[in-house]
């Protein structure tokens, strides 16, 4: 079957479920629905060719029929990955859709409304119909024609939440096949507020699709310290878009750990709209058999005297795919702006691929900004001098390689995600044979 073929039949199948989406009866959010669907009709899925999927073969997802069912998790097992510092405060999606009754929202410092009724606030109304009419990333278009409701997560001005907010993205699947979910959060920060998020994506079993779009809107002096942990089972699909608009003095610092799927891909899109605003974006990855990340990040400086930071770290094992594809933009006007962009990869086999493209456009003429990046295997100087310390070449082996990654992980504020990745994503470096 051609890729033409495939993707036409794609998008029939994925109009035919959205029929059976409005049979549910679902009209809250009806006109952003009807909205999303026709910009997904006029982008398409993205062909082998695709400028936005050069690294990323969608042929497998596109040839998946999925359906809307929905599942149900218990309590205990909803405890078990909820970090003992948000034990009081955290939300709970499962399958994409919030569930007040597992969450604790009590003494989180914040107003918490659904998003059918958030958007009679006009200005918000608008910017969400602008961005389904501008979207440029197909999956997103279809996240937003199968939202049927949303969560927006309202910081007012002057605010601190000081104890971190969890948020548990719980999926259920194969109950009757693969499934699809569209979660939406948005989360708007008024005048110097601020707010820390811990995000976690894990799955009862896999067989779905989890198909996740954020909105992070920061006001004048508003801070955000995010992480995520991608812990989705392997058979399993993840993609996310992630959009952030800083506005004067705005800071942004995120972090994110990700175990791969067969297929996961995270897009962020941030724009530094007011002058003095910051961006932090680290990331790290451990993929091994035939698990896959793929990043596709574009940053737009708008304004002078803004600063952005990008450090990516992937470790490939096995037939893992990683890839990172980057763009900084730099506006005419945006001067003073400063950033840099860097990805290492480590290499573990002699079949694992990763593929980079950091790229920057600059239209202005002052400006401090740098990219780069490096792929490579194991030092064997180091291994070499490791082992002439005591250790065994497979001690040594496993040493260097959880250096690598720490690097990263280290960076997170929360130690309880930093003891868990320890546990679990560098877990999956433990040398078998040297």
């Amino acid at each position: 079957m051609t890729d033409t073929l495939v993707e036409s039949s794609a998008e029939s199948a994925f109009l035919d479920l959205h029929k059976k989406l409005l049979e549910q009866g679902s009209p809250a959010l009806e006109q952003f629905q009807q909205a999303a669907l026709n910009r997904f009709e006029s982008l398409g899925f993205p062909h082998s060719k695709h400028e936005m999927y050069t690294f990323v073969n969608t042929k497998g997802l596109a040839e998946t029929s999925f359906n809307l069912s929905k599942g149900s998790v218990s309590e205990d097992f909803v405890a078990s990955h909820i970090y003992p510092t948000c034990k009081d405060q955290y939300i709970v999606f499962v399958d994409g859709v919030f569930n007040p009754g597992l969450s604790r929202v009590e003494s989180i410092s914040a107003s918490l409304i659904s998003l059918s009724e958030a958007v009679t606030d006009q200005t918000l109304k608008d910017y969400i119909s602008q961005t389904i009419e501008d979207e440029n990333d197909v999956f997103a278009s279809l996240s937003a024609a199968f939202c049927s409701e949303g969560l927006v997560f309202k910081v007012a001005d002057n605010t601190q939440i000081s104890e971190p907010v969890q948020v548990l993205f719980v999926s259920t699947g194969k109950k009757p096949g693969p499934v699809m979910h569209t979660p939406r959060l948005v989360w708007q920060l008024g005048k110097l507020a601020e707010v820390k998020v811990i995000e976690k994506f894990v799955g009862t079993e896999g067989g779905y699709f989890i198909n996740s779009v954020q909105d992070w809107l920061l006001a004048e002096g508003a801070g955000v310290s995010f992480t995520q942990v991608q812990a989705d089972p392997f058979d399993s699909w993840h993609f996310s878009k992630t959009r952030i608009r800083l506005d004067r003095n705005a800071r942004f610092n995120s972090s994110n750990s990700s175990s791969g799927t067969q297929l996961a891909r995270h897009h962020y899109d941030v724009r530094l709209e007011g002058e003095g605003s910051e961006l932090r974006l680290n990331g790290v990855s451990v993929l091994d058999g035939k698990e896959q990340l793929h990043n596709f990040i574009r940053i737009h400086h708008e304004v002078p005297q803004c600063v952005s930071h990008q450090h990516f770290k992937n470790i490939v094992n096995g037939q893992g795919r990683s890839s990172f594809d980057g763009t900084v933009i730099v506006n005419q006007g945006a001067q003073l702006t400063s950033s840099n962009q860097l990805i290492n990869n480590l290499m573990l086999s002699d079949e694992c691929h990763a593929n980079n493209k950091p790229n920057l456009m600059i239209f202005a003429d002052d400006v401090k900004c740098t990219h780069g990046a490096t792929i490579g295997q194991i030092d064997e100087e180091q291994w070499f001098y490791l082992q002439t310390r005591g250790l065994s070449a497979k001690a040594a082996k496993e040493l260097l390689t959880r250096s690598f990654a720490k690097s990263i992980i280290q960076t997170i504020e929360f130690p309880e995600v930093v003891t868990e990745l320890n546990d679990t994503l560098l877990k999956k470096l433990e040398v078998r044979n040297v």
